[in-house]
């Protein structure tokens, strides 16, 4: 048998699911942990899984002549789902082994798409106007999403009936309530009030175990904080105060925050962009802070072409799984009610990039009002008005006591 005639699906394996999910409720339950339509290779197969699908939304039961009514119909792809029927009924498989069956099924589907993967990364690796380190970081994460689902997010599909079918997926917090694992969130604000350390406040913290505004104990995050602004010994002076709280008050090292100061970059380059996935091969943080963006790229961010490439970039940090904190410089412009717009300044592109758009306001002696400049994209819980703590380490919500005394 040549290269080209292995075979590249189990025909048993998807037939014995199919067999299986047929007698029992608890069976189908089970397959859809493993498996959805697009795993089967034969169409009348996926047609009859899919079908089961609807009948179990409907609560209409899934029952050989409740299948049947549903398959019969002109055509070839219907015809042949009509045929096969009455071999599942008579089909030896057992509910019991359904995981084992959909298991293989799966293992078949995932090689189909590593093979189709394969071939789209050798034609892309041919296409010299693709910058190399670019491809290289789109590529891995693709492999990567194959690995952990079998199914790169980026090609792959669910109707609205699988989408259904699935169960509530529970956000995957990194702080609960506040900030989620692939979160963008954009902070702006007027110069010297105290941005760029309410970022670090919130990624120290979490780093810590605590709640960045309060001191809600929650599991320790890995951070790694990229300042292309300051140097070492600036960020060492600010965060001094900060971490030895957070030392003192939390259940995590906040020490295990990796902290890497840059001059002005390129991340759109491919030397300063494999320069970073380095870091993060390095780190694996769950939360990375980075910025400000007019440091990112050698040039002014003024319209959608300047800012697309930065953008892309960012994301490949984003497509790693982690959640992405930045600060961006406000415009000078004066709104409506004679305050200062606090969007991102240049290219309107920024304003519908992330899910969290907020400034930082200065409305009195060390207080400040964090104001959205877009509609959050998801409820959270953040707060509207901070105050410096006493120890003036860090930013709280004005309305709450001093948290280090409180505790």
């Amino acid at each position: 048998m040549g290269d080209d005639e292995r075979p590249t699906y189990d025909r048993n394996a998807e037939v014995s699911t199919l067999a299986a999910c047929l007698s029992t409720r608890t069976a189908r339950d089970e397959a859809r942990r493993y498996v959805s339509g697009r795993d089967f290779l034969d169409p009348a197969h996926e047609l009859l899984w899919n079908t089961m699908a609807d009948l179990d939304r409907t609560e209409a039961g899934v029952d050989p002549a409740a299948l049947m009514s549903k398959v019969q119909g002109k055509g070839p792809l219907k015809e042949t789902a009509a045929r096969l029927l009455p071999d599942l009924i008579t089909w030896p498989a057992l509910p019991d082994h359904v995981a084992q069956y959909a298991e293989t099924v799966r293992e078949w589907a995932t090689r189909r798409r590593l093979i189709t993967e394969a071939t789209r990364t050798t034609q892309q690796a041919l296409d010299t106007s693709e910058p190399a380190t670019s491809l290289a970081a789109a590529v891995a994460n693709r492999f990567a999403a194959i690995r952990d689902t079998g199914n790169p997010d980026d090609v792959e599909s669910l109707t609205l009936g699988e989408v259904l079918s699935q169960p509530e997926d529970e956000p995957d917090w990194l702080v609960p309530g506040l900030l989620e694992r692939r979160d963008r969130f954009m902070l702006t604000g007027e110069e010297g009030l105290g941005k760029s350390h309410l970022l670090r406040q919130m990624a120290i913290l979490p780093a810590a175990g605590l709640d960045p505004f309060g001191l809600d104990r929650i599991d320790p995050v890995s951070v790694l904080i990229i300042d292309c602004e300051n140097s070492v010994r600036q960020v060492r002076r600010r965060v001094r105060g900060l971490v030895e709280n957070a030392r003192r008050w939390g259940n995590g090292d906040p020490d295990r925050v990796n902290l890497l100061c840059s001059s002005r970059i390129d991340i759109t380059a491919d030397r300063d962009l494999a320069r970073i996935h380095r870091e993060l091969d390095a780190c694996q943080p769950d939360l990375v802070v980075i910025g400000p963006l007019y440091r990112l790229v050698p040039r002014a961010l003024q319209t959608d072409d300047d800012t697309a490439p930065m953008l892309a970039a960012l994301d490949t940090i984003r497509d790693r799984g982690a959640a992405l904190l930045m600060e961006a410089h406000a415009g000078h412009a004066v709104g409506k009610q004679g305050q200062r717009d606090l969007r991102p300044r240049g290219s309107s592109s920024l304003l519908g990039w992330p899910e969290f758009g907020y400034g930082l306001r200065g409305v009195a002696s060390k207080y400040a009002a964090l104001t959205k400049w877009r509609g959050d994209r998801d409820q959270r819980a953040w707060p509207t008005q901070l105050r410096h703590a006493d120890d003036g380490t860090r930013w709280v919500p004005h309305d709450l006591p001093e948290p280090w005394e409180a505790a």
